[in-house]
């Protein structure tokens, strides 16, 4: 497509200036310099520290044909360029108009929130599996990105629009389906915009990234972005009414078409009981006066909530009982999320992602109802983000079990100590804990301690396989550490 008709197709009415030369053929649309090829056209994204444009001469030494920027260009740029005055609201259009993506083909599903967004996403998928088969069903997530029937690790929570627009472009079987997680940031970023979904879920909001959205206000107004301004016409909203920024959301949203879930007495989707064990969770729904009864292999009360977020995503895209029971029934254990690891050990060994205040206290309270000894928590907080929730984060631990062992989790460029001294605030001195940094030694340790009928808690890292400190990620598995330090125990 040539450069002025993919600017005029992508809904740019007007740039405000324009320079270069010549009317280029574009294949591809690319952000990053580095990843850019002969025919591609380059967007110059503002970064944090460091403005697109400082690539510009970089991405056409790699072949880019032609230059979009918010910024006017030296005359002596030869390359066709132009300028717009918010580059990342027209990344994803350029790319879907590049590529004739309709979105109107495709079953598009956004799920928002603090906690619970990877195991929704992963059940929409499961249910769109059966709805439209494996090989059409794709999803897009914290832990991998799988288009149809091939799978790869996740970068970001949530990939940019235009990549995702390439991916359906490239494939040779079609998505009939996209399930995908959706971050704050994402959506602070315009990393979606281009995007439409024809349901849209709210799972829940706790304190988490106010290092970037710098208030809990501020953290709420980006997530309901996804409500105001990427839901397809005719499609609808899907809101936990029991989370109080989600009732907030359903008093906001005047002309999106919403469907509540909770055991508040006013919720669409009602839960009118539940049952959790180790071998997974029953929930009861009411819904349009018929009484329903689910169950899965998913483990924990949290669960009840993720498990409910489906069951109503379902039911507003019409979806019958019958296939959504089998795909409670079939649905495996979501990697990282109360993941037993399996150690034949006399106690139990839990890993889990949860690592904000409140999926530590829901992990941690799941463990306690169903453990009969004591309940042991190696944890850590990340490096390099939110600092207000580190001693909340220790004071969740010691309200909801019995010892813990305070440690690394990705420290990045922060040093361990500083870390685990924010921390050790929220925690009392006559609460049992140790202190241990080396993360590898804190999981030993917890192992070395735990008896017959405990369970020990490992937190915070989940499905990763890697620690990041100073800039360096190296290998590292909670599930394989577990498995190995026990052996030599």
């Amino acid at each position: 497509m040539r450069f002025s008709e993919l600017i005029k197709k992508s809904g740019i009415t007007a740039a405000s200036a324009v320079g270069g030369s010549g009317d280029p053929v574009v294949s591809d649309v690319v952000y990053d310099s580095r990843n850019v090829k002969p025919g591609a056209l380059y967007v110059a994204v503002p970064g944090a520290k460091v403005h697109g444009d400082t690539f510009i001469e970089s991405a056409i030494k790699n072949g880019a044909v032609a230059v979009i920027s918010e910024n006017a260009q030296s005359e002596k740029l030869s390359t066709p360029w132009a300028v717009v005055p918010d580059v990342r609201s027209i990344i994803g259009k350029l790319g879907l108009a590049l590529w004739g993506i309709n979105l109107k083909d495709i079953m598009t599903v956004g799920v928002t929130g603090t906690n619970g967004k990877t195991t929704t996403a992963s059940l929409f998928k499961r249910l769109f599996d059966r709805v439209y088969g494996k090989e059409y069903s794709w999803l897009f997530g914290t832990i991998e990105n799988v288009l149809g029937n091939e799978s790869a690790g996740a970068s970001h929570t949530t990939p940019e629009a235009v990549d995702i627009f390439r991916f359906i472009n490239n494939a040779k079987v079609k998505p009939r389906s996209l399930a995908m997680e959706v971050s704050s940031h994402a959506l602070s970023l315009k990393r979606i915009a281009g995007l439409e979904f024809g349901v849209a879920v709210w799972t829940n909001l706790t304190q988490d990234h106010l290092d970037f959205h710098k208030s809990m206000d501020k953290y709420y107004e980006a997530k309901k972005l996804l409500f105001t301004g990427y839901i397809k016409r005719g499609g609808r909203g899907v809101v936990n009414i029991d989370d109080e920024y989600g009732r907030r959301l359903c008093s906001e949203l005047r002309s999106v078409n919403i469907l509540t879930y909770g055991r508040s007495g006013d919720a669409d989707v009602r839960i009118g009981g539940w049952k959790c064990d180790w071998s997974g969770t029953s929930v009861d729904i009411e819904y349009n006066g018929a009484y329903l009864a689910f169950a899965s292999p998913l483990r924990g009360f949290f669960n009840v909530y993720n498990i409910t977020a489906m069951i109503a995503g379902a039911f507003a895209l019409g979806i019958d009982t019958a296939t959504i029971k089998e795909t409670l029934e079939s649905m495996p254990i979501v990697s990282g999320r109360m993941d037993i690891v399996d150690i034949k050990a006399p106690f139990t060994v839990v890993v889990d992602y949860a690592h904000t205040p409140d999926a530590l206290v829901n992990v941690l309270k799941t463990c306690k109802e169903l453990t009969s000894g004591k309940v042991i928590c190696v944890f850590g907080c990340g490096g390099d983000r939110d600092k207000t929730k580190r001693p909340l984060m220790g004071k969740a631990v010691v309200e909801n079990c019995d010892e813990a062992v305070v440690t690394s989790d990705n420290p990045r460029s922060e040093e361990p100590e500083a870390i685990i001294k924010d921390i050790l605030e929220g925690m009392p001195p006559m609460f049992p804990y140790s202190v241990t940094p080396d993360r590898r030694k804190a999981i030993k340790y917890a192992l070395d301690s735990a008896q017959p009928n405990d369970c020990v808690v490992i937190a915070g890292k989940g499905h990763e396989t890697y620690q990041e400190i100073k800039g360096k990620r190296d290998h590292f598995d909670d599930r394989l550490e577990a498995v190995n330090v026990y052996k030599s125990v």
